[in-house]
């Protein structure tokens, strides 16, 4: 089963650079290949959140503003 969710996730990502193609045409242009492909990937895998950026907002007290 472990194969197959991989499979299906490999599809997905597929199936979504596919629909924006039209979008990704350019940069694939201007990077190449292994470029291109090195861009999905630090992309897919790279830290959105950083650690500490995370530790200090979760430091400073919670505000909700409405307007």
């Amino acid at each position: 089963m472990k194969g197959y969710h991989y499979l299906m996730r490999l599809a997905h990502v597929f199936n979504t650079l596919a629909r924006f193609s039209c979008a990704l045409a350019k940069p694939f242009q201007a990077m190449g290949v292994r470029g291109f492909i090195a861009f999905v990937y630090h992309t897919l895998t790279g830290p959105w959140l950083l650690p500490d950026e995370v530790k200090a907002r979760l430091d400073r007290p919670f505000q909700l503003r409405l307007e």
